[in-house]
């Protein structure tokens, strides 16, 4: 199963930082994901900082 680690993971005796792409069991990978310490490489997040929608929809005086 290949995941994205989200936190710092010590794994096959190396350090797994954020970002790092790397491939486990089934098993294993289905606690990471459990316990949010790994992302599926398709489910990417929103960024928070960037808004959806603009703001001040409203008309200017």
């Amino acid at each position: 199963m290949k995941l994205i680690a989200i936190k710092p993971i010590y794994f096959e005796g190396n350090v797994l930082t954020e970002g790092t792409e790397f491939e486990t069991q089934e098993q294993h990978g289905r606690e990471l994901l459990k316990l949010g310490y790994a992302e599926e490489p398709g489910a990417k997040k929103p960024d928070p900082e960037k808004d959806p929608e603009p703001k001040g929809k409203g008309k200017s005086k």
